[in-house]
């Protein structure tokens, strides 16, 4: 059992969360990570009214009675509503736990705060993880380079970038990047996080939705299939490599304007290819999905992370006599 600064603030059993997914984290996911005794966040812009977003929020709250959050974004044009619209729905429905990610939260902090919820926000430089602490958020999840979706543009490995966080911040940190198994969670634990957020391992487990099709081409990809695209427009995103992915890097080599590259960004495209099984599309995910090797449920998988975890710790501390 490993408990931390973030098992006791989230009331969750294991110091573990599931990286909110667009068009993934939907009730049926973050459930299933809760009932396993990790966190998980519901990924608000996934629902464009607010009929959509109580309907999913009623499900979620009767699929589980174990803590979860709800992620809202703050990246321009991710929510059709404005983010004070969103976190207005979050407090009348008495959400306890809210994540940001995207920019700066400091413009929100009164509407976040609404009936004293814990705040998380994510990001991917240390800069910011210091400016956040002093903002007052609860917790703070910092992803290094070889994180899935938004890395940042400062191209700081997780080895190198969470210790440093940690001798800079007194608030309790998740990292992310690189992570998938048990050993990786000892290694964030020793390096000084109080947990470690996984979301490409995540991708193939049962519960989430996308085509098997999908499933198995994160399961056949080495580790070196990932790419980084969106750089030219200073919003990097890590993907999948597929051609998709290799012409839009040629049209960012190119010099492509932002309304060049629109249309192969549409983030429409890749929800509908999730479910769908269709190449052309981006597939956010992380350098881990080289070690992903198979599909289970997700309380196989964190049952599989905390045994190797607890393995893993046991040979450490054989080692000191």
């Amino acid at each position: 059992m490993f408990k931390t600064r973030m098992t006791e603030l989230l009331g969750v059993e294991h110091p573990i969360q599931c990286g909110t997914m667009m068009h993934l984290s939907d009730a049926e996911l973050v459930s299933a990570c809760a009932n396993a005794g990790i966190f998980a966040c519901l990924a608000s812009a996934m629902y464009p009214d607010e009929n959509t977003l109580l309907d999913e929020l009623n499900k979620l709250k009767g699929l589980t009675d174990k803590p979860f959050g709800v992620n809202v974004s703050l990246f321009p044009g991710h929510d059709s509503r404005t983010v004070d619209v969103t976190l207005d729905i979050l407090a009348s429905e008495g959400i306890k736990i809210i994540e940001t990610a995207g920019r700066s939260p400091q413009n929100h902090l009164e509407k976040i705060r609404q009936n004293d919820v814990i705040h998380l926000h994510k990001c991917a430089r240390l800069r910011d993880a210091v400016k956040v602490d002093k903002l007052g958020v609860d917790m703070v999840t910092v992803v290094g380079a070889e994180c899935g979706g938004h890395p940042g543009m400062e191209d700081v490995s997780t080895m190198v970038l969470i210790p440093e966080v940690t001798g800079s911040i007194s608030i309790p940190l998740i990292a992310g990047g690189g992570f998938c198994d048990g050993k990786g969670l000892v290694a964030a634990l020793s390096l000084g996080a109080d947990a470690v957020i996984m979301g490409s391992r995540f991708v193939n487990t049962t519960e989430c939705k996308i085509n098997e099709t999908i499933k198995q081409k994160m399961i056949d990809a080495g580790l070196t299939d990932t790419m980084v695209i969106q750089k030219s427009i200073n919003s990097p995103v890590r993907v999948l490599v597929n051609d998709w992915a290799m012409e839009i890097a040629e049209m960012e080599n190119n010099g492509a304007t932002l309304e060049e590259l629109l249309p192969k960004l549409s983030g429409q495209l890749s929800g509908d290819a999730w479910r769908t099984g269709g190449a052309d599309a981006v597939f956010p995910c992380g350098q881990v999905i080289g070690r992903t090797k198979e599909t289970i449920s997700i309380k196989e998988l964190v049952d599989q992370i905390i045994s190797e975890a607890n393995s893993v710790a046991q040979r450490v501390n054989s080692m000191y006599s």
